[in-house]
């Protein structure tokens, strides 16, 4: 038992979660909440050797990417209903719930891509990608359990350089780029205290920036405005002020300070997060808003990373 409780000291916890029965009770216990600072969490997850073709028929498409993305029903609703894998009426009703919300994709996304789901929780994680094969979706669509703020660079950077040049575009790049990327509903972590847990940061903002081209889409929402704000902090000072712009061009995007039009955009895809669903059948606010990849190029002379080099 000494010897067992040693060796997970130095295993990443998503290795253990893999390691684990679906059926035990360890298993489908979640926690709703953990701290991404501590020792354990700050270890680089594992991945298949040969990932992401481990993970995707064709990794030479977009990428979508959820960060925070929980047991995964939003991106299996997604991409479901892209691409014809929707489950019967009656059998989920979370699903079923947001059949009552139009789909706009299309106005969004690509026809055609790949998506990743990135989830701290070791147990909801692994929960998420059994659900991949039941819905028929295995090769378009893949959880990883992880740190987003130790892994992102790396899961990118492996998506990215993993693209077959015969299939580069016209001007010489690749056409795998992240095109989209989602954070919804993130732990607010309202002590001050725990500031510094929240999933947003300079450099997860910095690394956003490197591996999108012009036009690449952030879209943050929180039903908590002080969540969003400091999701949306991060996106308007630094790097993120230098790469990105906000996106606020309708009369729904208008952000006006005490009123409960601020940040009230509407979603821009149409299908809701089971905490969205949730929030609107109590009426209450969501806040939203949508940041845009602008032609800066990386990395910038104004950019931190190139002052600090």
């Amino acid at each position: 038992a000494e010897e067992e409780e040693e060796e997970e000291r130095y295993m990443p916890p998503w290795s253990l979660a893999t390691q684990r029965a679906p059926s035990s009770k360890a298993f489908s216990r979640f926690r709703q909440h953990v701290n991404p600072l501590s020792r354990r969490f700050q270890m680089p997850t594992d991945l298949p050797e040969n990932w992401p073709y481990s993970d995707f028929t064709n990794v030479n498409l977009p990428l979508y990417l959820d960060i925070g993305c929980g047991k995964g029903g939003f991106l299996l609703e997604l991409v479901g209903r892209r691409h014809g894998n929707d489950y019967p009426d009656g059998t989920d009703t979370y699903m079923n719930n947001t059949r009552l919300f139009t789909d706009t994709t299309d106005e969004w996304l690509p026809s055609t891509m790949n998506y990743l789901g990135l989830e701290i929780r070791p147990g909801v994680s692994q929960y998420a990608q059994n659900r991949v094969e039941k819905r028929g979706l295995s090769g378009q669509l893949s959880f990883v359990g992880c740190n987003a703020n130790v892994d992102l660079d790396r899961l990118l950077s492996l998506y990215t350089e993993s693209a077959e040049t015969e299939v580069a575009d016209s001007d010489g790049g690749s056409n795998n780029d992240l095109k989209f990327v989602s954070i919804q509903f993130p732990d607010p972590h309202f002590k001050k205290s725990h500031t510094k847990r929240r999933v947003v940061t300079p450099a997860l903002v910095t690394t956003l920036a490197k591996f999108m081209n012009q036009g690449g889409v952030v879209f943050l929402q929180s039903d908590i405005k002080e969540a969003l704000e400091a999701m949306r902090e991060k996106f308007v000072e630094d790097d993120g002020l230098v790469y990105f712009d906000e996106h606020c061009d309708d009369d729904d995007c208008k952000i006006v300070d005490g009123t409960e039009e601020e940040y009230g955009l509407a979603n821009p895809l149409g299908i809701p997060t089971e905490r969205e669903v949730s929030v609107l059948n109590q009426d209450l606010p969501i806040y939203r808003t949508l940041f845009l990849r602008n032609d800066v190029s990386y990395p910038s002379k104004s950019s931190d990373l190139a002052r600090n080099l």
